[in-house]
């Protein structure tokens, strides 16, 4: 018999022999050419797909896109990162009602998904759903109360309805989870300018110009801040740097 290490590319595989219950030697098959290519490991389909549509979108080509991404949902209709990138696509388009709804459908297949509760929320501010913003964001707090994006998230909108004393707590939150998240630090300074808390929002935006030197924002802010103490030639120069970060 030959060995099987000494068989040749186009010789055909012996079939082995084994013992069946009775003590009878019997053969057992050799699979097939192409049933052992069809054990050989295959790549994911969906995560290709979800690849294919994303490099359509980057290049132009959203209707392919959308088009790549409905067929693996309507495949796969548990599929969460489809939907997602699907309604991050159709938020692109401005179809925002659209993306909603794709990630509405996410959320009741993974309802303590913190990315797409966020990503909602952010799409119901855009559509002045407030409320809706506010409840997600509300439960994606309680899921990751130590993620910065999140609180300063929760927070921004607080601020955007001018309720600015509930704006203060997820914005200081934030800021221990990360003392260098400068977003954090400049609408903190916003919150307690609004509730005339001026040595923190002078301290706050001043944290904000230091981790954020080209940002002028912050520094416009110092100087609003300094004229309301009535420090004019601080807030003077506080304009003067302010001008020079929005000309680099």
């Amino acid at each position: 018999m030959t060995h099987p290490e000494m068989m040749g590319a186009g010789d055909t595989p012996v079939p082995q022999r084994t013992t069946n219950a009775a003590g009878t030697d019997q053969e057992r098959p050799v699979a097939a050419a192409d049933d052992r290519a069809d054990a050989t490991p295959r790549p994911d389909r969906a995560t290709d797909a979800l690849q294919h549509a994303w490099h359509l979108a980057q290049v132009g080509e959203m209707t392919a896109a959308l088009t790549i991404l409905r067929a693996l949902i309507a495949r796969e209709p548990k599929h969460v990162r489809a939907r997602q990138v699907l309604a991050e696509l159709l938020g692109q388009k401005g179809d925002l009602e659209g993306a909603i709804a794709e990630l509405t459908r996410a959320l009741e297949i993974s309802p303590d998904d913190v990315p797409n509760l966020c990503a909602r929320a952010a799409l119901f501010v855009g559509r002045a759903k407030y409320d809706q913003a506010e409840a997600d964001l509300k439960r994606a707090v309680k899921l990751a109360d130590r993620d910065p994006d999140v609180q300063v998230q929760l927070g921004v909108l607080f601020c955007k309805r001018a309720r600015w004393r509930e704006a203060i707590e997820p914005l200081r939150a934030a800021v221990a989870a990360d003392p260098e998240h400068a977003a954090a630090h400049y609408h903190l300074g916003d919150a307690y300018n609004a509730v005339d808390d001026l040595p923190s929002a002078l301290s706050a935006y001043e944290r904000a110009a230091q981790l954020d030197p080209t940002n002028a924002r912050p520094l416009l802010r110092i100087g609003v801040v300094l004229d309301r103490l009535g420090r004019n030639t601080e807030a003077a120069a506080a304009y003067r740097r302010a001008r020079a970060a929005q000309s680099r």
